[in-house]
C-alpha cells in the first residue's frame, strides 16, 4: 500500500486498500484467544508506521481493551507464556516475549508515570508522543485506525505531536529528542508548534544521561542526512543540552558513524575535557576512547608517535574511519600514523646496554626518528 492509496473519513482514517502486515504466527494466535473472549487486540505504533512506509517492522507492540488480569486470564487459558508481571500495575503484561498494554492514561511524567488510569482507544492514543507513532492496526480488518492525523503527516513527511506540544514535552523531555530524530529518520520537517515548543524550551533537565546519550546516537546512526538532523538540533537550541559544558563545532558533516560526529562535534575541544564530559554523560569506555584517539590525532605530535601507536591497541577504530578522519581535519598525518608499524624491541635496547627507564625512553626516540624519516 502507498500512501496515495490512503482516504480519511472525518477523523478516522482507513485503508482504502488494506494495508497487510505481515503478522508473526504466533500474535495471530493471541489475537484469535482476545477475539474469541471479545476483546479488542491491535498492533500499534513503530510497527504501523514502519509498515506504511514499506518498512519490514522488527518489533510488534500490541494493546488492548481487555484489563492486565483479563490478559493474563486469556494467556494462561490458551497456554502462552506470561512474563515478569512487574509492569502489570502499568497495564503492561508480556505474552509470549510480546508487550501488550492495556489502554491507558498515564498519570505524573516521565518515562514511568506514577499510575495510570485504564481507559478507551481515544483515551490511549491521547498519551502518545508523535502522531506518526500513534497509529493502530486491526489484524481483522487489516485497516488503519488513525484518530490525530498520523497518516497524513507520514504522507507530509511531518512530524507532529499528539495534542500540545508543550504539553507532551513536559510529560517528557526525551520526546523532544525522538521528535528531531524521527524527523531525521523520514527526512521530514518539524510541524511548526512541535518546532516552536522544542526552540522554546529545548532543555532536558530531569532526563538520564544515558537516555539522552542512546538518543542522540541512535538519531545520528540513523538520519537520512546527518547534516540536516544536526541542523535541526542545533535550530531548535538543544544541541547544548546534548553535549553541556563543551565549545561545539557547529560545521556540520554527512556521516552516520556516531563516534566520527561526536568527535567533528568536539574539535574545539581538547581531549582531556572531552573525556571527563563524555564519560559523564555516560557514553561507553569504548566510545570515549575512540573519540578522544581522534581529537589527538588531530593535534598529533611526532614525538608522541610511541604513545599513540600505544593507544591505538585500545580502539575499535577502523581504517575507514580514519580516512573519514583525514578527510574531515583536512590533516593527512592522521593516515600515517595510523599506518606506521612500530618495530623496535625492548631486547634490541637491552642489548645496547640500556637499563631501566632508559629503555622506554630509548624506544620512543627511535621510534619518533623512524617515524620522521619515513
Amino acid at each position: 500500500m502507498k500512501l496515495k492509496d490512503v482516504i480519511f473519513e472525518s477523523k478516522v482514517m482507513l485503508a482504502e486498500e488494506k494495508l497487510r502486515m505481515k503478522i508473526p504466527s504466533d500474535i495471530k494466535k493471541i489475537h484469535k484467544a482476545f477475539k474469541k473472549n471479545k476483546k479488542q487486540l491491535f498492533v500499534v505504533g513503530g510497527a504501523v508506521r514502519d509498515a506504511i512506509l514499506g518498512k519490514s517492522p522488527k518489533d510488534f507492540d500490541l494493546t488492548t481493551d481487555a484489563k492486565p488480569d483479563e490478559v493474563i486470564d486469556i494467556a494462561k487459558k490458551n497456554k502462552f507464556k506470561v512474563g515478569d508481571e512487574v509492569g502489570k500495575s502499568f497495564g503492561v503484561v508480556i505474552v509470549n516475549g510480546h508487550e501488550i498494554a492495556t489502554f491507558r492514561k498515564d498519570i505524573g511524567k516521565g518515562r514511568r508515570p506514577d499510575s495510570v488510569d485504564f481507559t478507551d482507544i481515544k483515551g490511549d492514543v491521547e498519551r502518545r508522543d508523535l502522531t506518526i507513532n500513534a497509529l493502530f492496526y486491526d489484524i481483522d480488518k487489516q485497516t488503519i485506525v488513525d484518530l490525530v492525523g498520523g497518516i497524513e503527516d507520514l504522507r507530509k513527511g511531518q512530524i507532529r505531536t499528539v495534542g500540545k506540544a508543550e504539553e507532551r514535552f513536559d510529560e517528557d523531555p526525551l520526546r523532544k529528542l525522538r521528535a528531531l530524530r524521527f524527523a531525521g529518520t523520514i527526512g521530514g520537517k518539524m510541524h511548526t508548534d512541535t518546532f516552536n515548543a522544542l526552540k522554546e524550551n529545548p532543555d532536558l533537565s530531569g532526563v538520564a544521561a544515558e537516555r539522552i546519550r542512546d538518543e542522540f546516537v541512535k538519531g545520528i546512526k540513523k538520519a537520512k542526512s546527518t547534516k540536516y538532523y544536526l541542523t535541526l538540533c542545533k535550530d531548535t537550541k538543544i544541541l547544548p543540552f546534548i553535549l553541556p559544558g563543551l565549545n561545539l563545532n557547529l560545521k556540520f558533516i554527512d556521516n552516520n558513524d556516531a563516534v566520527i560526529q561526536v568527535a567533528t562535534l568536539l574539535l574545539k575541544n581538547n581531549y582531556n575535557t572531552v573525556e571527563n564530559k563524555l564519560k559523564g554523560l555516560k557514553y561507553t569506555n569504548q566510545e570515549v576512547q575512540d573519540v578522544s584517539f581522534l581529537l589527538k590525532l588531530d593535534k598529533f605530535n611526532p614525538t608522541d608517535i610511541y604513545i599513540m601507536k600505544s593507544l591505538q591497541k585500545n580502539t575499535s577504530l577502523t581504517k575507514s574511519q580514519i580516512d573519514d578522519w583525514s578527510t574531515i581535519t583536512g590533516n593527512s598525518d592522521v593516515k600515517k600514523v595510523w599506518d606506521f608499524k612500530l618495530s623496535v624491541t625492548s631486547k634490541e635496547i637491552i642489548d645496547m646496554g640500556f637499563k631501566g627507564k632508559e629503555i622506554g625512553d630509548k624506544m620512543k626516540e627511535l621510534e619518533t626518528t623512524k617515524y620522521l624519516g619515513n
